[in-house]
């Protein structure tokens, strides 16, 4: 799924006007139409039972509020509300045209700036449309709109929000002041990528994208930057595995993690290696884990030295408890010299890089940070980081040189101006070893030959949905652990490759 940050959905707007000759109230129509028909549908008990209130900023989002307004009084909901925020005398004439069209229909309407007594009056609405500010966000919330949120949010009301949920920053997901927490967002055109990231989707609920009648050369014409990695997608790499194959045909992986007090980084590591499918996993460090083999009597292992790069590996993971040091630095630059050779580098992998001056490192390599580690590598706080994800990532390839897997809510793969974002996970994944499950993953797929950015996406979406499944199943979000991704990986992995959905 493509998604538009704020500028590219002005810009599919603008090109859909000037070049293609659809006005702005030919749109705002179409979205309104189209938008009240998805909440007659979805909230027609609701509708049926009580009264709709509409509130509707001054700027194009309160247009179309009052285009939603006048379908669903034509429609039969009669018992319907609009409240104006703001002035009249700064709305532009397509406003104005609106809202005429909605008193000659007989709609109620009440200014707020006139009648301030009468805003409690939408926390009685059975339903609310949110129709304040939608894109066209450019600082926090406050003042009468930041007043009108707060009651919206403190109504036990479903709340639909236009385009996108008031005082949500639309390419960032972080909410701006105060933020309208709606139930479900209706969008125009294309989703935004404030909605998977950060605050993003508790404000925005269930998501419905409405086509409203930009032109598909529009919607191609302005070039995106954004993506969303979903199920689909990851079905469609996951490795084929036919009934002739051999263990040679899924890739040698090396594992270069782990060392004493550590060992269970190593083990999580490659034992998810091979939940994932690989066909041979060499796991190695400073010393021969020979006392945890037991554990996963399948892999082989072995002392780091240098004669191990001159082996056939298909693809390395490195960096999951192995210690920062000079040792580990020297090894990187030995997987460096494997010209081709895919790697996955992380957890101390990734500090040592950072203070041994390792980046830039080879194009199909793929980093792991979550956002205390990539602000190592940003030279900034985490809490910055977790500001603007996107621009953190795609920052960090730039210094770094390869693919950037930043870990998080929602993780996201950054790689020259692109970005994708994993539709799946949840905070049950904010436990030590996860991390080391993700990177085994990773360097599985890697070794069976697909590409890095799949790899990392595919790997990155099926750890996300174990963390869903763990969840939805009944499982406290705080009771999991990394050898529970790591055992129910084969499930997951079942399910999508017969094309069943997850859930």
């Amino acid at each position: 799924m493509r998604l538009a940050t704020m500028d590219q959905a002005r810009q599919i707007d603008e090109l859909s006007q000037t070049v293609y000759g659809l006005s702005a109230e030919v749109l705002m129509e179409a979205a309104g139409a189209t938008a009240s028909r998805e909440i007659d549908l979805t909230f027609l008990p609701e509708l049926t039972r009580g009264s709709a209130s509409v509130v509707c900023g001054s700027g194009h989002n309160g247009g179309d509020g009052l285009v939603v307004a006048r379908h669903l009084h034509s429609t039969g909901h009669r018992d319907l509300k609009v409240f104006l925020v703001g002035s009249e005398s700064d709305t532009s004439e397509l406003f104005k045209t609106q809202l005429k069209r909605a008193e000659l229909q007989g709609l109620r309407v009440i200014s707020l700036s006139e009648h301030p007594e009468r805003l409690p009056e939408i926390k009685s609405s059975a339903l609310i449309v949110d129709a304040l500010i939608g894109v066209g966000l450019k600082s926090a919330v406050r003042d009468n709109y930041a007043k009108v949120i707060d009651v919206i949010n403190s109504s036990r009301t479903p709340v639909v929000s236009l385009d996108v949920p008031s005082g949500l920053n639309a390419d960032t997901g972080r909410v701006e002041g105060a933020a309208v927490r709606a139930s479900m967002t209706v969008t125009f055109g294309l989703a935004k990528p404030g909605f998977f990231v950060s605050e993003g989707p508790q404000t925005t609920g269930k998501l419905r994208v409405l086509p409203i009648g930009f032109p598909y050369e529009a919607l191609r014409g302005v070039a995106t930057s954004h993506f969303l990695f979903t199920e689909k997608l990851a079905r469609r790499y996951l490795p084929d595995r036919v009934e002739n194959s051999n263990k040679s045909d899924f890739g040698r992986l090396l594992v270069a993690a782990g060392r004493p007090g550590f060992w269970g980084a190593g083990i999580l590591a490659s034992s998810a290696a091979y939940r994932m499918g690989a066909g041979y996993v060499n796991w190695v460090s400073w010393t021969e884990p020979t006392e945890e083999l037991s554990q996963i009597p399948e892999v082989l292992t072995g002392v780091l030295n240098h004669e191990l790069v001159d082996r056939s590996f298909a693809a390395a993971a490195i960096g999951p408890g192995i210690g920062v040091s000079e040792d580990t630095a020297k090894w990187i630059e030995l997987l460096r010299a494997r010209e081709g050779m895919p790697v996955v580098v992380d957890a101390d992998a990734i500090t040592t890089c950072v203070e041994h001056g390792l980046f830039p490192l080879p194009s199909n390599w793929v980093i792991t940070p979550h956002a205390g580690e990539l602000a190592r590598v940003l030279k900034v706080n985490a809490v910055d980081i977790e500001k603007n994800r996107f621009e953190a990532a795609l920052t960090a390839h730039k210094i770094v040189g390869c693919h950037v897997l930043l870990k998080g809510y929602r993780s996201l793969i950054a790689h020259g101006d692109r970005s994708l974002v994993v539709h799946s996970g949840n905070s049950a994944l904010a436990k030590a070893g996860t991390g080391d499950v993700l990177t085994g993953m990773i360097g599985a797929l890697l070794a069976q030959g697909l590409d890095t950015p799949q790899a990392a996406a595919t790997a990155a979406y099926l750890h996300g949905r174990l963390a869903d499944e763990w969840v939805r199943s009944g499982q406290d979000k705080a009771s999991l652990m990394a050898s529970d991704l790591r055992d129910l990986l084969p499930q997951i992995v079942s399910r999508l490759r017969l094309g069943g959905n997850l859930y």
